[in-house]
C-alpha cells in the first residue's frame, strides 16, 4: 500500500465513523419528534378540554349573574316599599321626643308611656299594610 492508498483509507474509514454517527443521531432525532409529537397532540386535547370547561363556566357564570342582578332589583323594590314605614317611625319617634321634652314631661307623662309608642307602632304598621 502506497501512502496515498492509506489516506484514502483512513478518510474512508472517518466517513464510514461520520455516516454511523449521523445515522444514530437521524435515529435519536426521530423518536425525539415522534415523542413531541405525542406531547403536541396530547396538549391540544388537553386545550380543547379546557376551552370546553371554561365555556361552561362562564355560561354558568352569566346566569349566576343575571339572577343575582334579579335578586338585587327585587330587594331594592323590597327595601323602597319600607321607606314610607320607616318614615312613618320617624315621624312617631319624633313626635315623642317632642312630647316628652324635658320641659313639657311631667304634663304629657300620663300620654306617651313605652305601651303607648308601641301602640302607636303598631297601628303605623297597620296603616302602612293597608296601602
Amino acid at each position: 500500500m502506497t501512502l496515498g492508498q492509506i489516506a484514502g483509507l483512513i478518510a474512508a474509514l472517518a466517513f464510514v465513523g461520520l455516516v454511523i454517527f449521523l445515522g444514530m443521531m437521524l435515529v435519536q432525532l426521530a423518536k425525539l419528534l415522534k415523542n413531541l409529537q405525542a406531547t403536541v397532540e396530547e396538549t391540544t386535547k388537553t386545550v380543547k378540554t379546557l376551552t370546553i370547561d371554561m365555556d361552561q363556566i362562564a355560561h354558568q357564570g352569566d346566569e349566576l349573574t343575571a339572577k343575582v342582578n334579579t335578586l338585587m332589583t327585587d330587594v331594592n323594590g323590597k327595601v323602597a316599599k319600607l321607606d314610607p314605614f320607616f318614615n312613618t317611625l320617624e315621624n312617631v319617634g319624633t313626635t315623642l321626643e317632642n312630647a316628652t321634652d324635658k320641659s313639657d314631661a311631667k304634663k304629657h307623662a300620663h300620654k306617651f308611656s313605652p305601651v303607648a309608642a308601641g301602640r302607636l307602632a303598631k297601628i303605623a304598621w297597620k296603616i302602612y299594610r293597608k296601602k
